[in-house]
């Protein structure tokens, strides 16, 4: 595999360089369609992008609100994962054979940072993720439960 990726902070991504990506990969973001998708593009407090010429190979996102940032996308491209994959889905990150999410996570880490974060969170997966955000840093934080309301169209 051509290894020649570029990963770039608060990168221009068109929505069909996403929904590319998010076909290829087998995302669950394409339940919403291209349009709403996108939307994600232009509300988040910082992107970095990873890309293979003009392909789109990897993406995280998070929101930041002052002191606190949250993942709330970290995707890549099941090739640069590797082989056997539990589940196939670039939305997971289960393994980074190349190092390439380590990267983009070194970097989205280190922006929230500059930017005042003084507490970073991301849900993930159990039993899947935990090998890679720990290798970006972030541990379990025992003791707290998640709340929410799921209204997803793909869930």
């Amino acid at each position: 595999m051509d290894m020649d990726i570029v990963i770039e902070v608060n990168p221009k991504i068109s929505a069909d360089q996403l929904w590319d990506f998010y076909v290829r990969n087998d995302i669950c973001e394409v339940g919403y369609g291209k349009e709403t998708a996108a939307k994600p593009l232009n509300h988040s407090s910082i992107i970095i992008g990873a890309f293979q010429g003009e392909k789109l190979v990897g993406i995280a996102r998070a929101m930041f609100d002052g002191l606190s940032g949250v993942i709330m996308e970290f995707c890549l491209e099941l090739e640069l994962q590797g082989k056997g994959l539990k589940y196939e889905n670039g939305s997971l990150i289960e393994k980074d054979a190349f190092g390439i999410g380590k990267k983009m996570g070194d970097i989205l880490i280190n922006e929230l940072r500059r930017m005042g974060a003084t507490f970073i969170s991301a849900y993930i997966v159990e039993d899947c993720e935990e090998e890679f955000y720990q290798s970006i840093g972030l541990k379990e934080n025992k003791g707290h439960r998640v709340y929410y309301i799921d209204e997803r169209p793909y869930v």
